[in-house]
C-alpha cells in the first residue's frame, strides 16, 4: 500500500515544501510547549520560595 499524498494538488517540489514546512511547524509547537513547561514549573518554584515569606523568619 502507497503512503497518500499529503497535498495532492501540489507539484513534486510544492509537495516537499508543504512538508518539510509542516514538520517544521511540529518541532517549533513542540518546543514552544516544551517551554511553557519549564516557564511553568519556575513559576511553581518561585511561589514556593515566596509562600515562606517573612514569616518564615519566625519559625526559627
Amino acid at each position: 500500500m502507497q503512503p497518500r499524498e499529503s497535498h495532492p494538488d501540489l507539484c513534486e517540489d510544492c509537495q516537499s515544501r508543504a512538508v518539510a514546512v509542516q514538520a517544521q511547524a511540529e518541532v517549533d509547537e513542540r518546543e514552544r510547549q516544551e517551554q511553557e513547561r519549564r516557564r511553568q514549573e519556575y513559576e511553581a518554584e518561585q511561589a514556593t520560595q515566596k509562600a515562606g515569606g517573612w514569616l518564615s523568619r519566625f519559625r526559627t
